[in-house]
């Protein structure tokens, strides 16, 4: 393999297209880490005025069956966003997604 081989799209998407599988996961556990926060948030808006054992439930009810749905719903959205173009971007996205990923968690870090 040579130098200017590495520097060019195709390499580069054919390398991602070989790891799609992975690269999915890793997506979809950072974006659920990110947006659990803004779910806390308007869960906790949402019970604010129920009793206390029903907000515990309504937790529950939240990480068992929101989040498994979050996380599965953010995977098919992945898989087939970066499948589109019959996989001419898929590195450019992975890339983009993973620099607002990194914005966004930095974000929240100062907040």
């Amino acid at each position: 393999m040579r130098l200017d081989e590495l520097l060019t799209l195709t390499f580069w998407n054919h390398l991602a297209r070989a790891h799609l599988t992975e690269l999915v996961m890793i997506l979809t556990a950072a974006v659920v880490a990110l947006i659990d926060r803004y779910v806390r948030r308007a869960v906790a808006e949402r019970t604010a005025s129920m009793h206390a054992v029903f907000r515990f439930f309504v937790f529950l009810l939240t990480c068992t069956v929101g989040y498994a749905a979050l996380a599965l719903g953010v995977a098919w959205g992945l898989r087939h966003g970066l499948v589109l173009s019959h996989g001419e971007y898929i590195a450019p996205a992975v890339l983009g997604i993973l620099v607002v990923v990194a914005i966004e968690a930095q974000r929240q870090k100062a907040a």
